[in-house]
């Protein structure tokens, strides 16, 4: 099956690379993320020794976040996770999308997770961890945890 032109559609692309439609991991400070985005509905600090910085959250439905992490020592984007169906993968995969199709588009497998029962690692190497989080078998978030997390207890 052909992945489907996703640069076709006006839907910011996650990339393996770290780029979030005009956003990059470690290089994007909060001012332009902002700019980008708007302002957030809640800010939340993180304080564990090593991993400071904090979560902005924006709305994306009811019931559904999207969350750009901001890490202290950087002062630039170093996480990003979201429950919009709006995103998109490089190969096509989205919020909503059944596992079975979802693990074809991106080439992945499923694997055991912490946090969420199974993940579609898209990206899984010492710096970057970029995964398709799965429940009752759907993907339920994408979430791209990037060199300078401020996760303290990452991705398992």
């Amino acid at each position: 099956m052909a992945a489907p032109n996703v640069m076709a559609s006006s839907d910011p692309v996650v990339h393996a690379d770290g780029r979030i439609g005009s956003l990059q991991i470690d290089v994007t400070t909060e001012a332009q993320l902002r700019a980008a985005v708007g302002v957030p509905y809640k800010i939340e600090l993180e304080r564990t020794p090593g991993y400071r910085g904090r979560y902005l959250y924006y709305r994306c439905g009811r019931g559904c976040a999207t969350v750009y992490s901001i890490r202290d020592s950087t002062r630039a984007l170093s996480d990003f996770s979201t429950q919009s169906r709006r995103f998109v993968t490089e190969h096509g995969s989205r919020v909503g999308m059944t596992v079975a199709h979802a693990a074809a588009l991106e080439r992945g497998r499923i694997v055991p997770g912490c946090g969420y029962p199974r993940y579609i690692h898209v990206r899984w190497d010492a710096h970057h961890a970029f995964v398709l989080a799965i429940y009752h078998g759907k993907v339920d978030s994408i979430i791209y945890l990037g060199p300078h997390s401020i996760y303290y207890d990452g991705l398992c």
